[in-house]
């Protein structure tokens, strides 16, 4: 970080009075800070973070200065040395309002070199993860998550001693095959049994944890917590509604996984509205929440869900509220990849096996599209984009139904643009795209899309090119004939 960087990273602190999960404010008027929490929970993080020394938190960020430059430095490297592996920090100094200030930025590691952790506090004690402007404790559960990535470990294939091949269906396992030999000709000639253990659905004689959720018609008897639960509250939160029979509707959802799917979306369904609007003098029922995006949602609970020791007890949580809907799972982005890479780039899958049967039974296509579906289904239904949290070794997904609210101000801002960009209506005199509307505005395509496209469509500003096929990467917006 540059002198003028760190300038401006102080001037933005005082200005936003906060710190946050990339920034930590630390005196150090009288003495060295002690740093090993921050030190980890920075390097355990893709974006790693910086501290910043000589701002006074108590005192509303007023600068008062570091105590010694150089003693603090010295300090600074000593504590990264204790470190495992060893921190390498970044140090910027600079005087403003005739006091020095320092920071240090500290690099994010990769997954495979996480956990950082203090040597001498060991690697359940030292090892912590920045939530907001806290340092908190690693759990087991993301402990255990980095340890399996590490070492390729693969829970949907481990097998328990109670199960036996008994447990499948005989219908389902039929059926599993025959489309196994249609789907994948190289396993055609292959015998049953071991079309199963190729298939991953059987391991050393016993079926595996993929094999049960798949081909077992209640994989519950080994797995008894492998389920979803859902809960449907009157209001906002759950205030009030601690007992069970305070709850609207509240049901505990058992089978393989594809019935567990279907069971969900019927709860959700039963327990959501449905909105009524006209348009163009008809007449349509739209759904509170669009059923595409429900079904990539509980699917992906489903499926991505972490299925190690610290988490096969624990069900999938499908909780509608007044304004809200949310899916929580067990286990966070494998792989250690951000929220911002989701349905933009490739990602590593934690479970493989499964997602390779439920492909062949039909029930998912492993495609990498189910964040993108969503996102187009809830701009398509007028709704804000859906937020997705990963946090504490668990994912949530949550689905704002505030339609009303979210397409009037969505309207607004793009009727406002549309009446005082006369550039963009001759722009649209051609077909364009997207990406080519959100260049001409200098916004990314996305934003385009959800802000200005979707909005001027319903408005009936703007034509599709491909009326039937709204999101088809071929589609192309034009200004309508007024």
């Amino acid at each position: 970080m540059t002198e003028e960087a760190l300038r401006a990273l102080v001037e933005q602190i005082r200005k936003n009075h906060y710190e946050s999960q990339t920034i930590e404010v630390k005196s150090a008027s009288r003495g060295a800070p002690k740093l090993y929490e921050t030190l980890s929970s920075f390097s355990n993080q893709n974006a790693g973070g910086t501290i910043v020394f000589g701002l006074s938190e108590t005192k509303d960020f007023e600068i008062v200065g570091v105590y010694d430059a150089q003693k603090l430095q010295k300090s600074i490297f000593e504590q990264c040395q204790e470190m495992e592996p060893p921190v390498r920090p970044e140090i910027a100094v600079a005087e403003i309002d005739g006091a020095i200030v320092m920071s240090a930025f500290i690099p994010g590691r990769t997954l495979a070199e996480r956990p950082v952790y203090r040597r001498t506090a060991g690697l359940t004690q030292g090892s912590f993860i920045r939530v907001g402007d806290a340092d908190l404790h690693m759990s087991a559960t993301e402990l255990y998550e980095i340890d399996a990535f590490k070492h390729g470990r693969r829970d949907d294939v481990s097998t328990l001693e109670m199960s036996s091949v008994e447990m499948l269906d005989d219908e389902r396992v039929d059926s599993f095959i025959k489309s196994a030999r249609k789907d994948r000709p190289q396993l055609e000639r292959r015998e049953r049994f071991e079309m199963l253990s190729l298939l991953g659905m059987v391991r050393s004689g016993r079926p595996t944890l993929a094999g049960m959720y798949c081909l077992s018609a209640y994989p519950q008897q080994s797995y008894p917590n492998l389920c979803v639960t859902a809960v449907s509250v009157s209001g906002k939160d759950f205030s009030g509604n601690e007992a069970p029979e305070r709850f609207a509707d509240t049901k505990r959802f058992e089978g393989p996984i594809n019935e567990m799917i279907e069971a969900s979306l019927a709860f959700i369904k039963r327990n959501t509205k449905t909105r009524i609007l006209i348009h163009e003098g008809k007449r349509k029922d739209f759904p509170e929440y669009p059923e595409n995006a429900l079904r990539e949602i509980i699917s992906n609970a489903l499926i991505h869900r972490d299925y190690g020791p610290y988490c096969n007890g624990t069900p999938v949580r499908i909780s509608i509220f007044s304004d809200r809907l949310e899916c929580w799972n067990p286990g966070g982005i494998y792989g250690g990849q951000d929220i911002e890479d989701l349905g933009r780039i490739n990602m590593q899958t934690r479970n493989p096996t499964l997602i390779s049967a439920l492909e062949i039974l039909g029930v998912v296509e492993n495609r990498h599209s189910g964040i993108p579906t969503i996102r187009d289904e809830m701009n398509t239904a007028g709704l804000r984009p859906p937020v997705f949290i990963s946090r504490q070794g668990g994912f949530k997904v949550i689905l704002y139904n505030d339609a009303d609210t979210f397409c009037e101000e969505a309207h607004g801002a793009a009727k406002r643009l549309w009446e005082e960009a006369p550039d963009l209506m001759d722009f649209l005199s051609t077909p364009r795209t997207r990406a080519e509307i959100g260049k001409m505005l200098n916004k990314n395509a996305e934003y385009a899309s959800r802000n200005i496209i979707a909005p001027l469509v319903r408005e009936g500003k703007l034509k599709m090119t491909l009326p039937d096929k709204p999101r088809s990467k071929n589609q192309r917006y034009y200004r309508a004939e007024q």
